[in-house]
């Protein structure tokens, strides 16, 4: 059901709100240019997705693990010789005897944004680096990202949910080695696209993807995985670019190997009605694409969309020198995935650049790592790609790099930011014009220096061509100290920032996410900004604390217009009551569906009518499922098997069985086959849960085996659990050092060795490590976490109080 309000002031902002999604015809580069064609795969298929509603999953435990020694990063050499690269750089800033002339590039010449509202972001939860990505939908909800988890707030900054990227995952099954989230906004549907990558080997590389099934992210999603090693080989993805056109989801990443060197690129595409219906996932991918000069392509950027309408059928792309130089590649795909598409790679010149050193802070010896000069981030406008990165210059400061690619003319005008001592990094672009034909881009960053803190910036850059008009900086957030979080002199350094628009109600509005220093490590800052001449007019604005909930529920609405309304006129069609009057009213829904809500305000600077349409979304909860289970035997020798089968009924989205002293230990499959190699009587369990919740089926001498056989060697780690004991609102930590990378499981136990929750399944590096995690679902009592590798195993006691 969908309720509509049909007024005057709404019914003039109706098409360019909410409208159809049209086209943005490609624009392609002029016939004179030649170009090199990449074939990609015959179109694959994966299972149909799983549904889940997480935000009524309130059992998140924040699982993180953080290794403390250097990081090598992948680019386009070797990374001894990438190394030595920058160590060359920092040596030549030490003997620098002179400084060169600075040009400060027409400052002031553009109006500087202006910040209104702004709020702590994620925390941090471990997380080295913050890989920062976010995206805002028509109505006003924010999806937030880290390295370790996902936000979901609106523009008053109050938290609806904070969830681990492993818990917000955990349907796909997966385990809990997530990192790198993108989140994409939709205009088209009005719907979220989040994805993060799984695994760091060639047998667990992943793609994690989420669909929202409305523009309320607290609401139900689908879910998918795909191989992210899909040639079956000896690499796996990372470093994920991702963008979307009218018809399909673009995933670009980086193939490396075990030793973490990268060797070939990767561009997934995805139909995403598929994802958004729900259905078999049709997907293709183009394995080690060529640049039209025949050499491996390197980092290719699919750019975010600058206008309220999206581009297709296909999609652009961009990549340079990472390393310094003045080529410049663009891409393009000749279709959607139904038409059997190839890509087409173009070269041209433009602005030489060199590889930039590392960042510097103030009162620190610790250097901010920059590592290659790639494109970093970019944005479709109006037939331009605006996009940057970070380069070194004359003073061997690290300036911004902005350029503009005009793809007709395969031409690239592009200019450097560079003040003295001031160092900049990971730049992100969003258009910040009222119509497309303008040329105002916001330029988010972040920056630092020999007299500066690790901050986040922004500027207004403008012109067409080789004119560069840049605005006054203005900051969203100082930094609070400067940045020690691992061992050596080298940290890391954002990597990432995300600038997005805000596609509602003829407003120029713009917000951006980034990082910044504090306690001598990493938080997380979100802010928004509108072109000076909005602050003139009325902007209405509120928010609700429930959008997606059950029937007769009381909703709370909230108004957040500036300037001090002095009345307030709301329709709620649908709800009890459908009008009111006061400045924050309550109301309640008794029917499922998808309701508008209208507001008129009455400020000094005169009327505004805000209207989110679909804003409320009720619906009837999932039944929690009802776990039982079979097995075709009770009594075994060592060494035999039992095969375990799920009765259970119910709508099931995931199965945890445990199997105490069974190999495997732990399962997520429907049915489980288990071997068992030591006498005993051992207890099975199984857990099967939904949106709705759990239930547990327990048999505690399920399997009783005869016969003796040698017990495993036991596994030699040094470790420190703290503190110990635990309560609700501290964080479990255990450092352990290991002499060399491993694959190992960690999880788990209750004092009957029944599985509570896989906190680890993959490799981890060698050197000092930290595993954290939220014990605050724990009930009292005593735990083991159990480190695993191969058939050795070490137990870590602990207590819940």
């Amino acid at each position: 059901m969908r309720q509509f309000i049909f007024t005057i002031c709404t019914a003039l902002s109706l098409v360019s709100t909410i409208g159809i999604a049209q086209k943005t015809q490609m624009v392609e580069p002029k016939p004179e240019f030649t170009s090199h064609e990449n074939k990609g795969s015959i179109i694959q298929l994966t299972e149909p997705g799983t549904e889940d509603q997480p935000f009524l999953n309130k059992d998140s435990w924040m699982v993180t693990l953080q290794n403390f020694g250097e990081v090598h990063h992948a680019t386009v050499i070797p990374k001894d010789e990438f190394k030595k690269r920058k160590k060359e750089l920092e040596q030549q800033r030490s003997a620098l005897s002179e400084s060169y002339a600075t040009e400060l590039h027409s400052r002031s010449a553009s109006e500087a944004p202006v910040m209104e509202r702004n709020f702590k972001g994620n925390l941090r939860n471990g997380s080295v680096p913050m890989d920062n990505s976010m995206a805002i939908s028509r109505n006003g909800f924010i999806v937030s990202g880290i390295n370790t988890n996902l936000i979901f707030t609106q523009p008053d900054g109050v938290v609806r949910y904070g969830v681990a990227l492993s818990d917000f995952f955990k349907i796909t099954g997966l385990g809990t080695r997530m990192y790198d989230p993108r989140i994409i906004y939709d205009t088209e549907t009005n719907k979220f696209i989040i994805m993060c990558m799984h695994g760091t080997e060639p047998s667990n590389t992943a793609l994690s993807l989420a669909f929202s099934q409305t523009e309320d992210p607290t609401g139900r999603w689908n879910y998918y995985k795909i191989d992210g090693n899909p040639l079956d080989d000896q690499f796996w993805s990372d470093y994920p670019n991702v963008s979307i056109s009218t018809d399909d989801l673009y995933i670009t990443t980086l193939l490396r190997d075990l030793n973490g060197d990268w060797n070939y690129s990767m561009i997934f595409q995805i139909s995403k009605t598929d994802g958004y219906d729900r259905k078999p996932l049709r997907w293709k991918y183009y394995a080690n694409p060529l640049n039209a000069d025949g050499k491996k392509a390197f980092n290719l950027v699919p750019p975010t969309n600058g206008e309220s309408t999206l581009i297709g059928p296909g999609m652009h792309f961009v990549s340079n020198e990472a390393l310094g130089g003045n080529t410049y590649n663009y891409y393009r795909t000749t279709g959607n995935l139904e038409s059997n598409p190839s890509l087409l790679s173009y070269q041209t010149t433009g602005l030489p650049t060199q590889l930039a050193p590392n960042g510097r802070q103030k009162n620190s010896g610790e250097m901010l790592n920059t590592f290659d000069s790639r494109i970093w981030s970019a944005t479709y406008n109006n037939g331009i790609i605006h996009m940057g990165g970070h380069v070194d210059t004359p003073n061997k400061d690290v300036g911004l790099l902005y350029g503009r690619f005009d793809i007709q003319n395969l031409k690239v005008d592009a200019q450097v930011l560079t003040e003295p001592n001031i160092d900049y990094g990971f730049p992100s672009f969003s258009t910040f014009g009222d119509d497309p034909s303008e040329d105002q881009i916001l330029v988010n960053y972040l920056f630092s220096g020999t007299e500066l803190l690790p901050s986040q910036g922004q500027r207004i850059v403008s012109g067409t061509g080789s004119t560069f008009e840049w605005s006054d900086q203005v900051v969203l957030k100082e930094g609070l100290s400067a940045i020690n979080a691992l061992t050596g002199q080298e940290e890391r350094w954002g990597d990432y920032s995300t600038s997005c628009r805000r596609y509602f109600d003829n407003r120029t509005e713009a917000w951006s996410v980034g990082m910044h220093g504090e306690s001598n490590n990493y938080a997380t800052w979100l802010g928004q900004f509108f072109q000076k001449s909005q602050l003139e007019k009325p902007r209405a604005e509120f928010v609700a604390d429930n959008t997606t909930v059950v029937k007769l529920l009381d909703i709370k609405f909230t108004d957040l217009t500036p300037d001090q309304p002095s009345a307030w006129q709301w329709s709620f069609p649908g709800a009890t009551p459908t009008t009111s009057n006061v400045q924050n009213p309550t109301v309640r829904y008794a029917a499922d569906g998808a309701y508008d809500v209208q507001l008129i305000v009455t400020t000094t600077k005169g009327i505004d009518t805000i209207w989110k349409e679909d804003y409320i979304h009720i619906q009837d909860p999932l039944l929690k499922p009802k776990a039982d289970f079979t097995q075709d035997s009770d009594t075994i020798y060592t060494g035999q098997q039992v095969k375990f089968t799920s009765t259970s009924t119910g709508e099931i989205y995931k199965y945890n069985w445990t199997f105490q002293g069974g190999s495997p230990p732990k399962s997520e499959a429907d049915n489980q086959v288990v071997t068992y190699n030591n006498p005993g009587s051992y207890l099975a369990s199984l857990l099967v849960e939904n949106t709705a919740g759990s239930n547990t089926k327990i048999k505690s001498k399920a399997v009783t085996v005869l016969q003796s056989s040698n017990v495993a060697e036991s596994l030699d780690i040094p470790t420190k659990l703290y503190p110990n004991p635990v309560g609700d609102n501290m964080d479990v930590s255990i450092d352990f050092n290991l002499d060399k990378p491993g694959h190992y499981s960690i999880y788990m136990t209750d004092i009957q060795g029944r599985l509570i929750k896989e906190l680890w399944n993959g490799t981890i590096k060698a050197g000092e490590n930290t595993l954290q995690f939220s014990p605050y679902y724990l009930a009292k009592g005593t735990y083991h976490v159990i480190f695993q590798s191969g058939n050795e195993a070490k137990q870590i006691p602990f207590i819940k109080q």
